[in-house]
């Protein structure tokens, strides 16, 4: 297996398994089948990041840790207290919903981070 197919199959991996998962959990196809993808193609990105720049992870500077922990809290604020116990949706439901708003945001970070590294090295 080359270094290059490692991050799709690894991706692919990881959409089978929050997707079946999911499935099994809140028994909702389009709902696992959307947070599958989001979750795999967000994995996906972030081992073809860490595969093109290491540099990325292996800096000791703050610079970006604050833009990310800046992201994730604005995304897992509104995936926790918006799709809270006070939103009326089954909880099987609510957490499938959560889950799905979390990857979205993991894989739009992960896209704007290689979207800038690929722009700056260009």
């Amino acid at each position: 297996m080359s270094h290059r197919t490692l991050p799709s199959l690894v991706g692919l991996l990881v959409a089978v398994l929050v997707g079946g998962g999911l499935y099994w959990f809140a028994e909702n196809p389009g709902l696992a089948l959307a947070t599958g993808i989001t979750w795999g193609g967000g994995v996906a990105i972030m081992l073809y990041t860490a595969r093109r720049f290491p540099s990325l992870y292996t800096r000791d500077t703050g610079d970006n840790t604050r833009w990310l922990v800046l992201g994730t809290v604005l995304l897992t604020v509104p995936a926790t207290v918006g799709l809270g116990s006070s939103f009326p949706l089954p909880f099987d439901l609510r957490v499938g919903l959560q889950f799905l708003v979390i990857g979205t945001g993991f894989v739009g970070i992960a896209v704007a981070t290689v979207a800038e590294l690929e722009r700056n090295t260009a």
